[in-house]
Protein backbone atom coordinates (compact mmCIF):
# COMPACT_ATOMS: atom_id res chain seq x y z
CA UNK A 1 0.00 0.00 0.00
CA UNK A 2 1.43 3.39 -0.91
CA UNK A 3 1.45 6.62 1.11
CA UNK A 4 -1.43 8.14 -0.89
CA UNK A 5 -3.58 5.13 0.03
CA UNK A 6 -2.68 5.54 3.71
CA UNK A 7 -3.63 9.23 3.59
CA UNK A 8 -6.95 8.34 1.92
CA UNK A 9 -7.62 5.67 4.58
CA UNK A 10 -7.06 8.22 7.37
CA UNK A 11 -9.46 10.62 5.63
CA UNK A 12 -12.12 7.87 5.40
CA UNK A 13 -11.72 7.03 9.09
CA UNK A 14 -12.15 10.69 10.08
CA UNK A 15 -15.22 11.04 7.86
CA UNK A 16 -16.85 7.76 8.90
CA UNK A 17 -16.17 7.93 12.64
CA UNK A 18 -15.76 11.67 13.23
CA UNK A 19 -12.80 11.06 15.54
CA UNK A 20 -9.26 9.77 15.76
CA UNK A 21 -9.47 9.02 19.48
CA UNK A 22 -8.54 5.33 19.80
CA UNK A 23 -11.04 4.56 22.56
CA UNK A 24 -13.90 6.09 20.57
CA UNK A 25 -12.76 4.34 17.39
CA UNK A 26 -12.81 0.99 19.19
CA UNK A 27 -16.33 1.67 20.49
CA UNK A 28 -17.63 2.85 17.13
CA UNK A 29 -16.03 -0.02 15.20
CA UNK A 30 -17.28 -2.59 17.74
CA UNK A 31 -13.77 -3.65 18.72
CA UNK A 32 -13.29 -5.12 22.18
CA UNK A 33 -10.50 -3.27 24.01
CA UNK A 34 -8.69 -5.11 26.78
CA UNK A 35 -5.65 -4.48 28.96
CA UNK A 36 -3.20 -7.00 30.33
CA UNK A 37 0.02 -6.72 32.27
CA UNK A 38 2.77 -7.84 29.89
CA UNK A 39 5.83 -6.41 31.58
CA UNK A 40 8.09 -3.44 31.13
CA UNK A 41 11.20 -5.10 29.78
CA UNK A 42 12.29 -4.12 26.27
CA UNK A 43 11.15 -7.43 24.82
CA UNK A 44 7.64 -7.18 26.33
CA UNK A 45 4.68 -7.31 24.00
CA UNK A 46 3.23 -3.82 23.51
CA UNK A 47 -0.13 -4.96 22.21
CA UNK A 48 -1.89 -7.14 19.69
CA UNK A 49 -5.06 -7.45 17.69
CA UNK A 50 -6.95 -10.67 17.15
CA UNK A 51 -9.93 -11.41 14.97
CA UNK A 52 -11.97 -14.53 15.56
CA UNK A 53 -15.02 -14.92 13.40
CA UNK A 54 -16.86 -11.60 13.46
CA UNK A 55 -15.27 -10.45 16.72
CA UNK A 56 -12.17 -8.30 16.91
CA UNK A 57 -10.24 -7.57 20.09
CA UNK A 58 -7.24 -5.40 20.85
CA UNK A 59 -5.16 -6.09 23.94
CA UNK A 60 -2.81 -3.39 25.25
CA UNK A 61 0.07 -3.81 27.68
CA UNK A 62 -1.21 -2.03 30.80
CA UNK A 63 2.35 -1.72 32.12
CA UNK A 64 3.13 0.92 29.47
CA UNK A 65 2.85 4.64 30.18
CA UNK A 66 -0.56 6.09 29.30
CA UNK A 67 0.73 8.08 26.31
CA UNK A 68 2.38 4.94 24.91
CA UNK A 69 -0.83 2.97 25.44
CA UNK A 70 -2.69 5.52 23.30
CA UNK A 71 -0.10 5.22 20.52
CA UNK A 72 -0.21 1.42 20.65
CA UNK A 73 -4.03 1.48 20.50
CA UNK A 74 -3.87 3.59 17.35
CA UNK A 75 -1.19 1.33 15.92
CA UNK A 76 -3.34 -1.76 16.48
CA UNK A 77 -6.38 0.06 15.08
CA UNK A 78 -4.26 0.90 12.05
CA UNK A 79 -3.71 -2.82 11.54
CA UNK A 80 -7.46 -3.28 11.81
CA UNK A 81 -8.33 -0.60 9.25
CA UNK A 82 -5.54 -1.54 6.84
CA UNK A 83 -5.24 -5.29 7.17
CA UNK A 84 -7.72 -7.10 9.41
CA UNK A 85 -11.00 -5.51 8.28
CA UNK A 86 -9.93 -5.94 4.66
CA UNK A 87 -9.22 -9.64 5.19
CA UNK A 88 -5.48 -9.29 4.61
CA UNK A 89 -4.52 -10.68 8.03
CA UNK A 90 -6.04 -12.18 11.14
CA UNK A 91 -3.67 -11.28 13.96
CA UNK A 92 -0.77 -8.97 14.68
CA UNK A 93 1.41 -9.04 17.75
CA UNK A 94 3.61 -6.05 18.40
CA UNK A 95 6.78 -6.64 20.29
CA UNK A 96 8.31 -3.77 18.35
CA UNK A 97 5.32 -1.86 17.07
CA UNK A 98 7.18 0.51 14.80
CA UNK A 99 9.33 -2.08 13.03
CA UNK A 100 9.71 -1.14 9.39
CA UNK A 101 10.94 -4.60 8.43
CA UNK A 102 7.47 -5.83 7.52
CA UNK A 103 5.30 -3.96 5.06
CA UNK A 104 2.30 -4.25 7.38
CA UNK A 105 4.20 -2.62 10.23
CA UNK A 106 5.41 0.21 8.00
CA UNK A 107 1.87 0.86 6.79
CA UNK A 108 0.46 0.76 10.32
CA UNK A 109 3.16 3.21 11.44
CA UNK A 110 2.21 5.62 8.69
CA UNK A 111 -1.51 5.44 9.49
CA UNK A 112 -0.82 5.82 13.21
CA UNK A 113 1.19 8.98 12.55
CA UNK A 114 -1.48 10.34 10.20
CA UNK A 115 -4.27 9.76 12.73
CA UNK A 116 -2.34 10.93 15.78
CA UNK A 117 -0.63 14.07 14.50
CA UNK A 118 -2.32 16.75 12.42
CA UNK A 119 -0.52 18.58 9.64
CA UNK A 120 -1.55 21.86 11.28
CA UNK A 121 0.12 20.92 14.58
CA UNK A 122 3.41 20.17 12.83
CA UNK A 123 3.29 23.28 10.64
CA UNK A 124 2.50 25.50 13.65
CA UNK A 125 5.45 24.16 15.62
CA UNK A 126 7.81 24.46 12.67
CA UNK A 127 6.63 28.03 12.07
CA UNK A 128 7.41 28.78 15.72
CA UNK A 129 10.98 27.74 14.97
CA UNK A 130 10.93 24.38 16.75
CA UNK A 131 13.47 21.87 15.54
CA UNK A 132 12.53 18.27 14.80
CA UNK A 133 13.19 16.89 18.27
CA UNK A 134 11.46 19.80 20.01
CA UNK A 135 8.42 19.24 17.77
CA UNK A 136 8.30 15.58 18.78
CA UNK A 137 8.60 16.48 22.46
CA UNK A 138 5.88 19.13 22.27
CA UNK A 139 3.62 16.69 20.41
CA UNK A 140 4.38 14.03 23.05
CA UNK A 141 5.31 11.46 20.42
CA UNK A 142 8.47 9.47 19.79
CA UNK A 143 10.70 11.23 17.27
CA UNK A 144 10.43 8.19 15.01
CA UNK A 145 6.66 8.62 14.78
CA UNK A 146 7.15 12.26 13.76
CA UNK A 147 9.47 10.99 11.01
CA UNK A 148 6.58 8.91 9.65
CA UNK A 149 4.30 11.97 9.76
CA UNK A 150 6.81 14.11 7.87
CA UNK A 151 7.01 11.45 5.15
CA UNK A 152 3.24 11.73 4.69
CA UNK A 153 3.28 15.51 4.71
CA UNK A 154 5.91 15.48 1.94
CA UNK A 155 3.70 13.05 0.02
CA UNK A 156 0.91 15.65 0.24
CA UNK A 157 3.26 18.30 -1.17
CA UNK A 158 4.43 20.07 1.98
CA UNK A 159 7.86 21.65 1.63
CA UNK A 160 9.30 20.03 4.74
CA UNK A 161 12.87 18.87 5.11
CA UNK A 162 13.64 15.23 5.81
CA UNK A 163 13.88 14.29 9.46
CA UNK A 164 17.37 14.14 10.95
CA UNK A 165 16.63 10.49 11.75
CA UNK A 166 15.19 7.56 9.84
CA UNK A 167 12.75 5.57 11.95
CA UNK A 168 14.19 2.16 12.65
CA UNK A 169 12.49 -0.91 14.00
CA UNK A 170 14.49 -0.97 17.21
CA UNK A 171 13.41 2.33 18.73
CA UNK A 172 10.30 0.90 20.41
CA UNK A 173 12.45 -1.42 22.49
CA UNK A 174 13.70 1.47 24.61
CA UNK A 175 10.24 2.97 25.18
CA UNK A 176 8.15 1.98 28.16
Amino acid sequence: MNKASIIACARRIREQYGTTDPDELCREAGIILMYSQMGTEASACKGFILQCGKSTAITINSDLAEDMQQIIKLHELSHYFLHVSTGLAGAFQDFSAFDEAAAEEYEANLLTAELLISDDQVEELLNEGCDFFECAARLSVPAELLDFKLRLMREKGAAIAEAPIAALGTFMQRLR
